[in-house]
């Protein structure tokens, strides 16, 4: 039997998918068992019935209860996207005119929380493994620096997350994660998310685990959290028996309860699907190791990648060709990390004419492979054969 279904959820390396558009193989499919939707409508009836809040109530608690507790830290603050939770770690540590130093090949919603709570984005250049050049940081930190923003870049903690963080604490700047991408990875048995003065996760449906939308802080600031809980809820404190009382400027990032009914359920499957998608970069690593026209971005060593993206460099093919060819078979390539860097972006002006050459390089010659729980090996090595194929021609 080709799918057998376990407490945790299933095996399926002897299935191939077939989705109804054609496409043969997706890029990224989430993953909940017969259990997780048991557990799931169980529980949203009993929220639909009264017997919780519909937002922000019991579930999001023991969410944000356990989630701190895989990661390593004393606390987590649930909201509403991974964007929202980086938004309320920059508006909580003040960093209103202040520069914050992050890396260009990163998504929009990095600059964007550094923006909405009033910072200055400063964008520096990343090293061959498309993480942060600790040596290009050390060159753009100024007297107005506040913070330097990691970026576990496609689930990879790089060792720049130590040496960064060592210049943060000689600095005394705040080291911030941004580990959208990184839940479960960790380098030196240290969990992405424990290494700052504050994380941002985010669950959105791409992600290794997922509530379709939602996300997370992880911090051990205790001061942080109160004024994360009061500014997810525009920026409220409980004062006697009024509620609207507000001592700080919010917005609405509150989770539903439901989104943590499925993060509560994917997070105690997280380590089987971390699990299967190292067994399938295995695969692609031996199917593709006598490829010389590409190099494969490996993980640090003494670290655990999540391998939310398998990420390869196209050293002499053109990307766009490359992309059409899969597609052309099936096959959906896995986004990318990312295809044009912040700084070249037309909504930076001011930044186009900046140059960071390993940046530069690298989203324009990266591609990412899909990778996803469900995936089966012949189909691992069916986009492993139809890659090798279409770079010979």
């Amino acid at each position: 039997m080709p799918w057998q279904v376990t407490p945790a959820g299933v095996t399926c390396k002897g299935i191939s998918l077939q989705t109804s558009n054609g496409v043969k193989i997706p890029a990224t499919k989430p993953y909940f068992s017969e259990e997780d939707i048991a557990f799931i409508t169980e529980k949203f009836r009993e929220i639909l019935q009264g017997k919780s809040f519909l937002s922000n109530g019991q579930y999001v608690a023991q969410f944000e209860k356990e989630f701190a507790a895989f990661i390593g830290t004393k606390f987590a603050v649930a909201c509403n996207s991974g964007t929202s939770a980086l938004e309320l770690i920059c508006r909580a540590l003040d960093i209103s005119g202040k520069e914050v130093i992050l890396p260009s090949n990163t998504f929009m919603a990095t600059a964007n929380a550094i923006l909405n709570a009033g910072g200055i984005p400063v964008f520096a250049d990343c090293a061959d493994n498309m993480c942060l050049d600790e040596n290009d940081v050390i060159k753009k930190i100024t007297q107005n620096t506040i913070a330097i923003m990691q970026v576990h870049i496609g689930g990879i903690v790089s060792e720049s997350t130590l040496k960064l963080k060592k210049i943060c604490d000689d600095r005394k700047l705040y080291f911030i994660e941004d580990a959208a991408q990184a839940h479960g990875s960790s380098l030196k048995n240290i969990k992405a998310g424990a290494f700052g003065v504050a994380a941002g996760f985010s669950f959105f449906s791409t992600k290794v685990m997922t509530t379709g939308e939602g996300g997370m802080v992880t911090t051990n600031d205790e001061m942080l959290v109160e004024k994360m809980k009061a500014m997810r809820e525009f920026g409220k404190v409980k004062q006697d028996i009024y509620i609207n009382y507000h001592k700080y400027m919010g917005y609405n990032w509150r989770m539903p309860e439901v989104a943590a009914l499925l993060g509560l359920r994917q997070l105690a499957s997280l380590g089987n699907f971390i699990k299967r998608r190292n067994e399938i970069a295995k695969i692609y690593d031996q199917e593709l190791k006598e490829v010389s026209s590409i190099k494969i971005i490996k993980p640090e060593a003494d670290s655990i990648h999540n391998y939310f993206k398998y990420i390869i460099i196209l050293k002499d093919h053109d990307r766009r060709t490359v992309h059409k060819e899969l597609e052309a078979r099936g096959i959906q390539p896995s986004g990318y990390v990312y295809e044009l860097p912040l700084h070249k972006q037309p909504v930076f002006p001011l930044a186009n004419d900046l140059k960071l050459p390993t940046t530069e390089y690298v989203s324009a010659h990266h591609f990412c492979l899909p990778i996803f729980y469900g995936m089966a090996d012949e189909d691992v090595k069916f986009v492993a054969q139809s890659l090798r194929e279409i770079l010979k021609t």
